[in-house]
């Protein structure tokens, strides 16, 4: 039966990494293909701009950027194995600093800033009556994006509202513009007592952005008290808010 097993030859390629600072002058280095591939070798690169293979020789330096180099060992118009090759040209720190997607912040109505990137949503304080009452509440955090390429937007949000109909009062929403996304409000609970809160843990949250490719978007967390019921909690909480790659923070 040994007779049967497909033997894959050994093969490999020089270099599998180059690392360099971004200085914008391109550099060439003669690639080697070790052992026997079993194919003709073919050389694709996700991003010619940042490196590409020539006549044996890549090329890279001129753009900051990543790019990888698929090697492909073809046989008969198919390809039989892979190897790959990363080239990472530039450190963050000497990488030209694009943009902020991010254009606007902007609090209105019960919302504060309260250090530390965190926004307060909060209820009114000056005075309250016998039953922990006062007036209804709203306000907004309204982040203006300008999305060039694919993000999700992450973000932590926790706090302690009215126990009684937490589930819709005492609301914190999302918008995507004017289209609702997302509530934040726990489910219905059994209801402790009017004057002890519900506490809401913190948790990551996260939204994609997808839609907005090459577009903008206003991003808006809506807080409302929907009445004047109860209001002596501490209310909504949203901070370490980022915009990360699709693959994740």
């Amino acid at each position: 039966m040994l007779e049967n097993r497909l033997v894959i030859p050994y093969w490999d390629v020089r270099p599998r990494r180059i690392k360099l600072p971004y200085d914008q002058v391109a550099k060439s280095f003669p690639v080697d293909i070790l052992g026997a591939s079993g194919g003709d070798v073919v050389f694709t690169s996700t991003d010619p701009s940042i490196a590409a293979v020539s006549d044996g020789l890549l090329t890279c330096g001129a753009n900051a950027g990543a790019a990888l180099i698929v090697v492909e060992a073809v046989n008969d118009g198919a390809v039989v194995s892979r190897r790959y090759m990363q080239i990472d040209i530039g450190t963050e720190a000497q990488q030209p600093v694009a943009p902020s997607p991010i254009r606007e912040i902007a609090p209105s109505g019960y919302v504060e800033e309260v250090g530390d990137g965190v926004w307060h949503f909060r209820y009114f304080t000056d005075w309250f009556d016998e039953w922990g009452c006062n007036i209804r509440v709203q306000g907004e955090l309204a982040i203006t994006l300008d999305l060039d390429k694919h993000y999700r937007l992450y973000f932590d949000v926790w706090g302690e509202i009215e126990s009684m109909a937490a589930h819709n009062h005492d609301c914190l929403d999302l918008y995507f513009n004017d289209k609702w996304k997302r509530n934040f409000n726990p489910p219905p609970v059994i209801y402790p007592a009017w004057n002890q809160p519900c506490v809401i843990p913190k948790r990551t949250e996260w939204v994609d952005l997808w839609e907005f490719i090459g577009r903008s978007v206003t991003v808006r967390f809506v807080w409302d008290t929907k009445d004047a019921l109860y209001q002596m909690f501490d209310g909504w909480y949203v901070g370490n808010i980022r915009l990360t790659p699709p693959w994740g923070p």
